[in-house]
C-alpha cells in the first residue's frame, strides 16, 4: 500500500489519479488532459461578453458614425429564441388521446441594452426612428391637435445582425461562429431611462425590437484560416449569404 503523499505526487502529473485515491481509477474514463484537448479542438469555450450588433439595409439615412456607436455602446444583447405553436388531433388512433403537432414558427421580441454617452446619441437616434415611423417632425414645438400617421412598414424596417464572436490570435479581428439575421426589425418599445441622485453610474438604455423572422449563418471556427471577421470591415447582406 503506497502512502497518500506519494499518490498526491502522482496526481500532479496524472490528474485522473488525483480525483479520488480510494476508488479505482478505471471508473473515471475521461481525464482532465483529454477534457482540455477536447475544448482546444472545438476552438475553446464560448464567452458571453463577445458579440457585435449591426443594422443592415436601413430604409433611412443613418447619422454620421452611428454604426460605430451602436457597435461600441451596445453592452447587452440576446441570441433570439425560437418557439413553435402546436395543435392537437383527437382520435388519430383508436383508443389514443390527443396527439400534438407543430403548425407555426413563433419569433419573439429581442432586447438590446446600450450605455449612453453625454450627448445621449443613441437615445436621440431611437427616438428619431420612432418619430420617423409615425411621421413626426424633428425639433421645435408641435401643435397639440396634430394627427398621428404611420409610414408603410417597408419604409422604416431594417435587418438586425447579432454576431456571436470569439477572440482570435489576431488583435484586430474576431472569429464569428454564428450570426443571427433578424429580418424587418424595428424598435417597438424604448424603456424608461432611470435618473437619480446618489452614486454616479453610467446611464443605460434598453430598447425592445420586434421582427418578422430570423435565420442563422454558421461558420466553423475550429480552423483559424478563413473564419475571421475584421472589426473595421464593412458588413453587407445578400440574398442568402452574409459577408
Amino acid at each position: 500500500m503506497l502512502p497518500r503523499y506519494f499518490l498526491g505526487l502522482i496526481g500532479l502529473y496524472f490528474p485522473e489519479y488525483a480525483i479520488n485515491i480510494i476508488v479505482s481509477v478505471k471508473i473515471f474514463s475521461v481525464s482532465v488532459n483529454r477534457f482540455l484537448q477536447r475544448i482546444s479542438r472545438d476552438g475553446g469555450l464560448a464567452s458571453s461578453n463577445n458579440f457585435v450588433v449591426k443594422f443592415l439595409n436601413t430604409k433611412f439615412e443613418m447619422p454620421y458614425e452611428m454604426d460605430e456607436k451602436l457597435e461600441f455602446y451596445c453592452n447587452e444583447a440576446q441570441l433570439p429564441n425560437l418557439n413553435t405553436s402546436e395543435g392537437s388531433i383527437n382520435g388519430m388512433y383508436l383508443g389514443s388521446g390527443a396527439v400534438k403537432y407543430p403548425h407555426t414558427r413563433v419569433f419573439t421580441e429581442v432586447q438590446l441594452g446600450f450605455i449612453l454617452d453625454a450627448n445621449l446619441s443613441l437615445l436621440k437616434f431611437f427616438n428619431a426612428w420612432q418619430d420617423y415611423m409615425f411621421n413626426e417632425k424633428m425639433g421645435g414645438t408641435k401643435q397639440q391637435n396634430r394627427n398621428v400617421t404611420l409610414k408603410y412598414m417597408d419604409d422604416y424596417v431594417a435587418d438586425l445582425a447579432i454576431m456571436k464572436t470569439e477572440l482570435s490570435p489576431y488583435n484586430d479581428q474576431l472569429r464569428r461562429p454564428m450570426t443571427y439575421i433578424l429580418e424587418r426589425a424595428y424598435p417597438y418599445a424604448i424603456d424608461a431611462v432611470p435618473l437619480q441622485f446618489g452614486s454616479n453610474q453610467v446611464t443605460q438604455l434598453t430598447v425592445q425590437f420586434s421582427y418578422m423572422r430570423h435565420y442563422t449563418i454558421n461558420n466553423d471556427i475550429q480552423n483559424i484560416e478563413g473564419d475571421l471577421i475584421g472589426m473595421n470591415n464593412p458588413v453587407s447582406i445578400g440574398a442568402s449569404q452574409f459577408i
